[in-house]
């Protein structure tokens, strides 16, 4: 809800993504501050899948294992959060994969 806050008058925005997508975090922010609402919504259509899973109960282990995609960390959790596994794993990872193709040059 980034875009909107901004749009309602928000100063500022607690990323949970920002350590595995800084430059696009700071873009999509500074683009969204900036009233530049072309830029702003195209970052938020290519960053919307992964906003998405910031707002789940598994939010920290999909954060997580986004970090460890674009290797800026790993998915390890602390007790009693553990890793995803299985056919939720490889959702998450088939989603993060098939943003992170279309990553956008920031």
């Amino acid at each position: 809800m980034i875009v909107e806050g901004v749009r309602m008058g928000g100063s500022g925005w607690i990323a949970g993504l920002v350590n595995a997508l800084p430059r696009e975090t700071v873009a999509l922010f500074r683009a969204a501050t900036a009233g530049d609402t072309q830029k702003a919504n195209a970052l938020y259509r290519w960053f919307l899948p992964l906003l998405r899973m910031d707002t789940v109960p598994k939010f920290v282990q999909l954060i997580k294992l986004v970090q460890q995609e674009v290797e800026m960390g790993n998915e390890r959790v602390r007790a009693p959060r553990l890793v995803l596994a299985g056919s939720e794993r490889e959702a998450a990872l088939e989603t993060i994969r098939t943003v992170l193709r279309a990553r956008p040059d920031v």
